[in-house]
């Protein structure tokens, strides 16, 4: 069963910064993603948007280092 539509919907926060960032993400890394990565992006979409928001633009510290290295697959931007 394909996840996807699933997690998409998930990722929807009414944010059009948060949107665009997941929306690419889900479009270009997800697929390929290893399950571990898979895991710890579903467990993102659990946060809170403000802790979520402040995460995502690196404000907030990630968990590790491999949560950080999803963070800027999720924002490229970032420096």
């Amino acid at each position: 069963m394909d996840q996807l539509p699933k997690l998409r919907w998930r990722a929807r926060r009414g944010m059009r910064e948060m949107d665009r960032l997941f929306d690419h993400y889900l479009d270009h890394h997800y697929a390929d993603a290893p399950a571990e990565e898979k895991a710890m992006f579903s467990a993102l979409l659990e946060m809170q948007d403000p802790e979520l928001f402040d995460l995502l633009l690196l404000k907030a510290p990630p968990q590790s280092p491999e949560q950080e290295a999803l963070i800027r697959k999720i924002n490229p931007h970032l420096s």
